[in-house]
């Protein structure tokens, strides 16, 4: 089934929501979650006598999760989108090389989200890929999922507090320059990320 179709039956069963009793506690709640960090090394290079002769390496981790939730009594339903990007730099006398690596992918998210308190999602990555421009190479995600736990602290109708997520992605297939063929054995890919969340109730 494709991605769209997935889309239509959650913006379906959302609508179903909203013809509920209204008594019911009912809030629409976007949420972002962001991730930034950077690792550095130092190699020193033992067969020159110059002290100065090392590779340094620099890793930066950055991931963007962005979202939408319909709430009712604290049980969520929505939409989410990652984007995350791993690049990687390093630089040996004479040389510095870089390279990027892209997740990305929408997905159907059910869960937890008090109005003040703890927040638990599970999301379902739909057609989520992992992307290598500077190798023209695509991974296409059998599965992928995200699982996130949190707190929320109230400020105004607003909240925000730490996030913990788990982004796990399982490929099967693999795109160089147009050509795909099926990986065996499968690939994966697995962060474990603190996070800093922020959720608006309106």
């Amino acid at each position: 089934m494709t991605t769209q179709f997935w889309f239509l039956i959650i913006a379906m069963v959302m609508a179903s929501f909203g013809a509920t009793d209204r008594a019911e506690a009912q809030i629409m709640t976007p949420s972002l979650s962001l991730f930034y960090m950077q690792t550095s090394s130092k190699t020193q290079i033992p067969e020159t006598a110059d002290v100065h002769d090392s590779t340094r390496s620099t890793t930066i981790y950055n991931f963007v999760n962005l979202g939408v939730c319909y709430n009712i009594g604290g049980f969520c339903l929505g939409l989410k989108y990652l984007q995350g990007q791993v690049t990687s730099n390093v630089s040996a006398p004479g040389q510095k090389t870089s390279s990027t690596v892209l997740f990305h992918g929408p997905g159907i998210t059910a869960g937890y989200s008090g109005s003040e308190g703890v927040v638990a999602h599970a999301t379902l990555l739909l057609a989520a890929k992992k992307d290598i421009p500077s190798e023209s190479k695509t991974y296409s995600a059998r599965t992928a999922y995200m699982l996130e736990l949190g707190y929320g602290f109230k400020v105004g109708t607003a909240r925000i507090g730490p996030l913990l997520s788990l982004y796990q992605f399982n490929y099967d297939k693999r795109d160089i320059n147009g050509k795909s063929s099926s990986l065996s054995p499968q690939e994966e890919d697995h962060f474990i990320l603190p996070q800093l969340g922020f959720w608006l109730d309106i």
